[in-house]
């Protein structure tokens, strides 16, 4: 157990060797994106290693782009392209 664990989860620690919960669940975002140092990626590797709710989260995290993709990448029905112009074109803030 790492001592951001022992200290309750969530109490950062001054050093990034020792991540505590609240700052990988902080981090997260960067990590998916690809923004992270690599001393930040380390950190956060190390502390995913002692602690399964995190290494949890960073899965779920790094397999929603995915997701996101697969949900947007549904093609429209025939026609509603169409008729989704035609409400936008009648919409008064569409044409602002």
């Amino acid at each position: 157990m790492t001592r951001s664990h022992a200290a309750g989860h969530g109490i950062d620690s001054p050093t990034m060797g020792d991540l505590s919960c609240q700052r990988f669940t902080d981090l997260l975002g960067e990590h998916v994106e690809g923004a992270l140092g690599s001393d930040e990626e380390a950190a956060m590797a190390a502390h995913a290693l002692t602690c399964s709710r995190c290494s949890e989260l960073r899965a779920d995290y790094e397999r929603l782009p995915g997701v996101v993709r697969r949900a947007t990448d549904a093609a429209m029905p025939p026609g509603a392209k169409a008729r989704l112009r035609r409400l936008l074109s009648r919409a008064w803030w569409w044409h602002r």
